[in-house]
């Protein structure tokens, strides 16, 4: 088992504190960076994900009844309930508590109820899938609590029905793999089609990530994220119609696309994508980062121009960085 990190440390004292008994699982899970690969893993595409030095932590100790408790400690407040009939229609959090607790005993039932505590330092809303390493702690908490035999794959799907379902947020799996699998000191390669994890072991020397904040909040539910995974599937649909031998976008070729198309567009920034993660993965293994670097740059236009999911700060960023 990985060393513990101080938030999980934390987490598990606040729990004895708040509960008076200390837990009995303790689980944390990483936010998440993607070097490259943007909006590609809901269209069945390619992507270069790794965790982050920043984690969300549960804390977990089993009750003699179906009492369920759970306290926040960065949201404040308690969620109260009892197995069977546990819901919530408050703050978020609550939807994403209640739904990972329904998610996981549509598959394996809970022994008991519980008292529960998490906090975390992955930043909230800054693009860093905070809402990914919450559903993947307390995912990895039920399943050790519960000595269930899922596998990894299995976990992530149903971290991502807890977004669909109860947060109206149709992602991918990009967020919960890269939590979930990641390693420490290496990316992922990823291919979202196959369901196939690739380890990355990085060669870059001298090289640091570093990560900015644009200052402006990343919202899914509400943003055009919702709008342009409609608008692929729509310029997909719009591509067979002409090209019957296209079964899925990995299918597609730029040749196929017609760039006079916004929902087309969209697809164009798809089909390079892919192929700059194929080449950044390339780069990242052989310490090429000057290449790394101008495919990143790359993607960002690609972002900006085709996909339209950029913001002025962001493009602020970019350029100074470029400097």
């Amino acid at each position: 088992m990985a060393k513990r990190p101080e938030i999980a440390e934390l987490c598990a004292k606040e729990f004895a504190e708040h509960m008076g008994v200390q837990p009995e699982w303790v689980a944390w899970a990483p936010g998440r960076i993607n070097v490259i690969g943007g909006h590609t893993d809901y269209n069945g595409g390619l992507a270069l994900p790794g965790a982050i030095n920043r984690w969300i932590s549960v804390s977990l100790r089993a009750r003699n009844d179906d009492e369920i408790r759970v306290r926040s400690l960065d949201f404040g407040g308690e969620l109260l309930g009892r197995r069977g009939d546990f819901s919530a229609n408050g703050a978020s959090w609550h939807q994403f508590v209640a739904g990972c607790v329904a998610v996981f005993e549509e598959q394996q039932e809970l022994p008991s109820g519980f008292d529960a505590v998490f906090t975390g330092d992955v930043p909230d809303g800054a693009g860093l899938s905070s809402s990914a390493a919450l559903t993947i702690a307390w995912m990895t908490a039920f399943r050790a609590w519960t000595s269930a035999s899922m596998d990894d794959m299995t976990l992530v799907r149903m971290a991502q029905q807890v977004e669909h379902r109860f947060l109206g947020v149709q992602c991918g799996l990009l967020d919960q793999i890269g939590s979930l699998m990641a390693q420490p000191g290496g990316l992922l390669l990823v291919d979202f089609q196959r369901l196939e994890v690739t380890p990355v072991d990085v060669g870059l020397q001298d090289v640091r990530w570093v990560v900015l904040h644009s200052g402006v909040r990343r919202e899914l539910a509400s943003s055009s994220y919702l709008d342009r995974v409609e608008e692929c599937a729509l310029g997909l649909e719009a591509v067979r119609r002409r090209e019957p031998s296209v079964n899925h976008s990995r299918d597609l070729t730029l040749a196929m696309l017609q760039t006079d198309s916004v929902i087309e567009r969209r697809l164009h920034h798809v089909v390079t994508e892919n192929e700059r993660v194929i080449r950044a993965a390339r780069a990242v293994r052989q310490g090429d980062a000057v290449e790394l670097g101008s495919l990143i740059a790359s993607a960002h236009t690609s972002l900006r121009d085709d996909y339209q999911v950029s913001c002025p700060q962001l493009d602020c960023l970019v350029e100074a960085a470029q400097r």
